[in-house]
């Protein structure tokens, strides 16, 4: 065999293999090139922003001590969350609740462990909905403030107040 030859046999099995190659190149180059541009428009699982505000706790009635608090959480962030737990210094069974329609059109008040969060959205704590219970340690009046501890999986505590109002305002 020639050198002609062994060139021309060496060219041809390279030419043979080269598409098996550069398939997989030219797809992880186009993946670098994807991910690249998701991350340069900032869509790269940014964090979650938590925001909570609007926090109201009813005023007690009817010779009831037991009452709830209601609280809009907003998540401006790229990635969802979720509120794990909430606690006050001024009160004691301080736990996450949600309003569940039974048979019969009955509703009932049923413990939930956790709420989601999702990114870019707003949840909003309602008496029909997700609503937060509690036995506050001493009697509340109208505009006197509760202390809570907000905790999310991601963006840690937020310290909120929420202040005492009629039921229905």
């Amino acid at each position: 065999m020639n050198d002609e030859g062994g060139t021309s046999l060496y060219a041809g099995r390279v030419w043979a293999a080269l598409p098996g190659v550069l398939a997989p190149v030219l797809a992880c180059a186009l993946a670098l090139c994807g991910l690249s541009a998701w991350v340069a428009v900032g869509a790269a699982g940014g964090p979650s922003r938590i925001a909570v505000g609007d926090g109201r706790v009813f005023l007690a009635y009817g010779g009831k001590v037991e009452t709830a608090a209601f609280f809009r959480i907003t998540n401006s962030g790229e990635s969802g969350d979720e509120l794990l737990s909430v606690r006050s210094p001024d009160a004691d069974d301080v736990m996450l609740s949600r309003t569940v329609e039974r048979p019969g059109n009955v509703e009932s008040m049923r413990m939930v462990d956790s709420a989601a969060v999702p990114a870019r959205s707003v949840v909003r704590m309602t008496p029909e909905g997700l609503d937060v219970m509690l036995r506050p340690r001493k009697p509340l009046r109208l505009g006197d403030e509760v202390r809570f501890v907000l905790r999310f999986r991601h963006a840690g505590e937020v310290v909120v107040r929420a202040e005492v109002v009629r039921p229905g305002s």
